[in-house]
């Protein structure tokens, strides 16, 4: 299913089991407990960047089919530009991807992405993202991230994932770049978002990835969800349901890992949007060049107003900046002579 989104709008511990993902009332504890529980497991389960494979074909004959397919997208697609959004549940497996141009040159991507402290700037961006730092053992990093519900959280009160760092290709005209961890929360396995960026007629073509296998325990916190403070939540991709055969947004858990992915694109495009300006001024333009591509699509990735999401991202990344500095630089420094 790719994706019909809504048109743009005009120009793992508990720290806190009332925090939820995706629930404009986030803080306000349910008086269920099961509910309570339910809710805060799952603002860590898909916070998370939640395993596919990069593809079994050659990458230049791979991005080529892509990027025909977004030229085609740009022309008669929903979202009037080239983009494609694509997910599936299937066998305990949840997975979804976003395919994109963006007019970046691959190298400018090339030396964003594959450095692990640009993620740090970039990830934090994402609502339920509260913080990110680095870690280095010998040469690779290991890269935790903080996770919580909608509103303010300190990195202290919010869960952390570690995840392992990798740069599996890095070409003049390729980048791939995957953050993977093999266990996450409530027995589920292989969460990992992964991204690859190709030069194609001198434009930069990006598939973003993520996944995650389910448990049991995370089925039963999806329906909770699902049937609560979920239950009109929708994703982008459409379905054909009933005897008509009429076509509607995807809900349930295909729904919550688009919005998702969604987000981690957008967060990538402000970020690289905002590169060329002063280290100064970045920040406070990527924080509201984000909130401005989420409120293109509200009925997806409204959650919050303006005025609260710039606060909440602002206080995260003095938060950050602090825990960062207690833990060591965010660049491997050299060893030996």
């Amino acid at each position: 299913m790719w994706a019909e989104a809504s048109q743009p709008s005009p120009p793992l511990t508990l720290p806190n089991m009332c925090v939820a993902v995706e629930d404009r009332g986030i803080g306000m504890c349910s008086p269920w407990p099961i509910l309570r529980l339910g809710l805060a497991l799952l603002s860590l389960i898909f916070a998370l960047p939640p395993c596919v494979s990069w593809g079994g074909e050659a990458v230049p004959r791979r991005f080529l089919g892509y990027y025909q397919e977004l030229q085609e997208a740009a022309r008669r697609g929903p979202f009037g530009f080239p983009l494609h959004l694509h997910s599936e549940e299937r066998q305990g497996l949840v997975s979804a991807e976003v395919l994109g141009i963006m007019d970046h040159p691959l190298q400018a991507f090339g030396a964003a992405v594959t450095e692990p402290a640009s993620w740090c700037e970039f990830v934090p961006l994402n609502l339920n993202i509260k913080g990110c730092t680095i870690q280095w053992d010998t040469k690779e990093a290991l890269l935790t991230l903080y996770i919580g519900g909608k509103g303010y959280l300190s990195p202290e009160a919010a869960s952390r994932q570690p995840y392992r760092f990798l740069v599996p290709a890095r070409q003049p005209e390729y980048v791939a770049v995957s953050l993977s961890a093999l266990q996450g929360l409530m027995g589920t396995k292989a969460h990992q978002l992964e991204f690859e960026a190709a030069s194609v007629d001198g434009k930069t073509v990006v598939a973003l990835r993520s996944s995650y296998e389910q448990s049991a325990a995370s089925k039963l916190a999806t329906a909770i969800y699902l049937a609560t403070t979920g239950r009109d939540k929708i994703g982008f991709s459409r379905e054909r349901i009933g005897p008509d055969g009429q076509a509607a947004f995807v809900k349930g858990a295909q729904g919550i890992i688009e919005r998702n992915l969604m987000r981690y694109y957008l967060v990538l495009k402000a970020f690289l949007d905002t590169q060329a300006l002063p280290d100064s001024r970045r920040f406070e333009a990527r924080i509201r060049t984000v909130y401005e591509l989420m409120e293109r699509y509200p009925a997806q990735l409204h959650e919050m107003e303006r005025a609260e999401y710039l606060d909440v991202k602002r206080r995260e990344r003095q938060d950050q900046i602090r825990l960062q500095q207690t833990i060591g630089p965010t660049k491997a420094q050299p060893t030996g002579p």
